[in-house]
């Protein structure tokens, strides 16, 4: 197992098989990946490859936190976030970060095991060091698809509270000073002053803020465009804009 992927298993109990079967019909094909995903009939459990990166090293340079919503089953697969999709395309994510001078290798990245390797040593230029991190563990196309798995009661009550608090732990002991998301959903879960519209406000550049809520440091959230959105002529521009005008408020709040 890389240093990206983890393990973790939820014991099931009364509603294993009803579990079992919803995430049959939710997960399909990705049920094939070895090790990704394993229900143990014999103590009721699901056993799970999950994926986060906190870098090895220090780099001296402030640390910041990608904070997605759930891992996708093929980037788990593939040992690293935001790997090559199923037909060898690379991520929208890396030229985004490219164009707002966030993340650039100086050289060509052949791999997901590269890449992985470079983001753990922080083998990147750019203003920031990075954590990259999801909110809940269980790996899914769609975040929603946990709770259509798990279903609610499990889901409020062993799954929500268990993410809740490695997140906030993990926040307390990385040592990183701001937290950037692409999902309004995880935005609203863990800032204190959650939004409804948004994405017209990220058009007229205007900055898009909280504080993480429940942490015992107090920590900035930003919020810009989904990964995935492209349902703008200059959307190209808006990503790197957004980007610069985050960049430029946590270092004001660096000072």
């Amino acid at each position: 197992m890389s240093e990206v992927n983890f393990q973790r298993t939820y014991q099931l109990r009364d509603e294993y098989e009803t579990i079992k079967e919803r995430a049959e019909q939710v997960l399909g094909n990705y049920l094939e990946y070895p090790d990704l995903i394993t229900f143990r009939d014999v103590n009721r459990s699901v056993i799970f490859k999950s994926e986060r990166l906190i870098p090895t090293v220090s780099t001296n340079r402030p640390r910041i936190i990608f904070l997605f919503s759930n891992p996708h089953p093929h980037s788990v697969h593939q040992g690293m976030f935001l790997s090559p999709n199923i037909k060898g395309g690379e991520n929208p994510f890396w030229s985004t970060m490219r164009d707002a001078g966030w993340i650039s290798f100086t050289q060509e990245i052949t791999g997901p095991e590269q890449l992985a390797d470079l983001c753990l040593r922080a083998r990147y230029d750019g203003p920031f060091e990075f954590v990259f991190y999801c909110y809940y563990a269980f790996p899914t196309r769609y975040p929603k698809d946990i709770k259509k798995i798990f279903g609610r009661k499990y889901f409020n009550q062993e799954i929500e509270p268990e993410d809740r608090e490695n997140f906030r732990r993990t926040i307390e002991e990385s040592g990183v000073q701001a937290v950037v998301t692409f999902n309004k959903g995880i935005f609203n879960q863990v800032s204190r002053d959650p939004v409804k519209r948004y994405i017209d406000n990220l058009v007229r550049n205007e900055l898009v803020h909280s504080r993480v809520k429940a942490v015992d440091v107090e920590i900035p959230i930003y919020l810009t465009f989904p990964t995935g959105w492209h349902y703008h002529k200059q959307i190209t521009q808006l990503r790197k804009t957004s980007l610069n005008s985050i960049e430029t408020a946590i270092w004001m709040n660096l000072d």
